[in-house]
């Protein structure tokens, strides 16, 4: 006959099985895009690879895909209006036309919604910046507010990876240099919220790390920014160059690699 000590050991086995399997259930990845479908919609219908006209500005990349076969490329060169879209030197894709069950939109974003995000970025033959020219950024993940501008972007300015956010800078990558042609991966959790019960963290993990490294953390922050009055936003990657017109010396040309990208959602 079996002790009450092992019936007891056999019930909190059970009980923390049940607590790990709620857990688990409770988290739900929505997207899930990896090109290995071989379509720069990886398979989603309403996943725009860009607006850029040029046959260039996107394209599926096989050389050096983070993993499976395809990456997706985005290409920008600011003196060609080929590569333009919305008025600006743009090639970005976008996730907000792509509709989940029950007519849901996983790649958008909405105040009071608790997410994780994570991509993996290559900078393709970047040309690094010089220290006796001005310091454009180049964009290449958004987080865009519809009808503004975006509640946090990670980009590239000087030689540094660097994410805005609000009226606020953080380093994620402090020197892109040795990681040109290398993948660099990504890990964002946020609580979406327009007053400062919202949250973040962003997590990175350089080629050659084992595990992700956290780079910042904002306990208390409005991450659905309040003074835009539209109730949602959406993820875009990709190439966006702002202000390279306005620096004569910005390099002509980038390219950027995006792959493994997941929304998840959180209890």
């Amino acid at each position: 006959m079996p002790s009450f000590r092992c019936a007891r050991v056999r019930l909190v086995a059970g009980a923390c099985a049940l607590t790990f399997a709620a857990a688990t259930a409770a988290q739900t990845t929505t997207l899930d895009i990896g090109y290995e479908t071989g379509t720069d919609d990886s398979g989603y219908p309403g996943l725009v690879a860009t607006e850029a006209v040029a046959a260039d500005a996107a394209y599926l990349a096989l050389d050096q895909p983070r993993s499976g076969r395809y990456a997706l490329a985005h290409k920008v060169t600011w003196r060609d209006p080929a590569y333009t879209s919305f008025g600006a030197p743009r090639s970005e894709a976008t996730a907000s036309g792509i509709r989940g069950p029950g007519n849901t939109r996983p790649g958008q974003y909405a105040a009071g919604q608790h997410r994780r995000y994570t991509f993996s970025i290559l900078l393709k033959d970047w040309e690094p910046w010089v220290a006796t020219t001005a310091a454009p950024v180049d964009i290449l993940w958004q987080f865009k507010h519809f009808g503004g501008g975006p509640d946090m972007f990670v980009g590239v300015r000087r030689n540094q990876m660097i994410l805005r956010y609000g009226n606020k800078q953080a380093t994620l990558v402090d020197d892109v240099r040795p990681y040109n042609n290398r993948w660099i991966d990504f890990r964002f959790e946020v609580l979406w919220a327009r007053d400062a019960s919202g949250r973040f963290s962003a997590d990175v993990r350089l080629d050659g790390q084992s595990d992700y490294v956290r780079k910042i953390e904002e306990p208390a922050f409005a991450t659905f920014n309040p003074a835009y009055s539209s109730p949602g936003g959406t993820i875009q990657w990709g190439l966006y160059r702002p202000d390279a017109a306005a620096v004569p010396y910005a390099a002509a040309t980038r390219v950027v690699y995006h792959d493994d990208i997941t929304v998840t959602e959180l209890p």
